[in-house]
């Protein structure tokens, strides 16, 4: 009896043993297979350094088009660009145009890959990554310290949606308020405050670790003024002095996450435009618009 109570107290231990052996070694497993989330590094000229950490499993495409455009070094120079209530906008270019005016653009196929003999260099864009486009793994809510894409809005185009459905050509609207939805490529926000009214329809990819001080300093920067036809001075949400981002570094943790998915952007104003000429041919009329 002696010995048999010997035995089963092995057998116990012996049991205990290899339970806290397999608890281990699956701990270390998945200690050793999770990715850990890539880490960019923001270094603004005179404010300080922004660390993000970016969220693949939310965002895949989009974090793959970010890692690629600070690894080749588009973000290094540019500026912050916008500042509105709850938000710093950056990561576009900023040009004039014929008539003087200024005007943001994103970025073109040569920041993300070279260019292959005879290709042309063309703006590009990239799927918005959110609910409302279709892709309900994003559930990263605009939480203060989010970052998130930049894209056109049906608000830029209000009064151009409202010509082509007063010229017959409604059937189209949907088309176009989709594009809008897939026209983001390299400009970004950063929210000072909570925004739950973004979720679902911008696409957030990450969040501040570190530095969220740098990011309301900029928030606080002066901006210029204007006046409107009333003669009213209003203030606009372009800061007199641009903060400007030194350079952009990704920790990717070891991991390539190769080259985003992308198409050739959509030209909102070519095809309304288009939809003028043909509307103003069919009517007999010409365009002053």
């Amino acid at each position: 009896m002696k010995k048999f109570g010997k035995i089963l107290l092995i057998l116990i231990v012996l049991a205990l043993i290899l339970a806290i052996a397999f608890v281990t070694v699956n701990f270390a497993m998945s200690k050793v297979n999770k990715k850990a989330n890539p880490i960019v590094k923001i270094e603004f000229e005179g404010y300080g350094t922004v660390e993000i950490e970016l969220y693949p499993n939310m965002a895949p495409n989009t974090v793959k088009n970010f890692i690629r455009l600070a690894q080749r070094g588009y973000y290094d120079g540019k500026t912050i660009t916008d500042i509105e209530d709850g938000l710093i906008r950056g990561g576009l270019v900023t040009n004039t145009n014929e008539a003087g005016e200024t005007y943001t653009e994103g970025a073109k196929l040569s920041n993300i890959k070279d260019l292959a003999e005879g290709e042309t260099d063309k703006a590009y864009s990239i799927e918005g990554e959110f609910v409302q486009n279709g892709f309900n793994d994003n559930t990263l809510s605009h939480s203060r310290g989010v970052i998130s894409m930049y894209r056109s809005s049906y608000g830029q185009y209000q009064q151009e949606f409202a010509m082509v459905q007063m010229m017959g050509y409604g059937e189209y609207a949907d088309t176009l308020y989709n594009e809008l939805y897939n026209s983001q490529s390299s400009g970004f926000f950063i929210l000072t405050e909570d925004n739950t009214g973004f979720d679902g329809t911008f696409t957030a990819f990450g969040k501040v670790k570190k530095g969220m001080e740098v990011v309301d300093a900029i928030s606080k920067s002066e901006l210029q003024k204007t006046t409107n036809e009333s003669g009213v001075e209003e203030t606009t949400t372009k800061p007199i002095t641009a903060p400007v981002i030194n350079k952009v570094t990704v920790d990717t943790k070891g991991v390539d996450y190769g080259m985003p998915e992308y198409s050739e952007a959509f030209d909102f104003d070519e095809v309304f435009n288009m939809f003028m000429s043909s509307y103003m041919s069919s009517s007999g009329t010409t365009s002053s618009y």
